[in-house]
């Protein structure tokens, strides 16, 4: 194992789920991406990345797929 990771996994089920637990943050950053599709995937990969070294405590990450 390459290192340990400490993830609080949360799955909303629904819109007002998600809208509560944004809003529970409080005063957060908030970037959106999309459509995110496999020729752009590593745009993606590099503004987390960027996002995560600009010495935030915290970064969460929502996927959210069409079905």
């Amino acid at each position: 194992m390459l290192g340990k990771y400490s993830t609080n996994v949360v799955l909303p089920k629904n819109k007002s789920d998600v809208a509560k637990a944004i809003n529970g943050l409080g005063q957060v950053d908030i970037n959106v991406y999309e459509p995110v599709e496999k020729n752009n995937v590593g745009f993606v990969k590099s503004e987390i990345d960027r996002f995560v070294g600009n010495g935030k405590k915290k970064v969460s990450v929502i996927f959210i797929r069409e079905n």
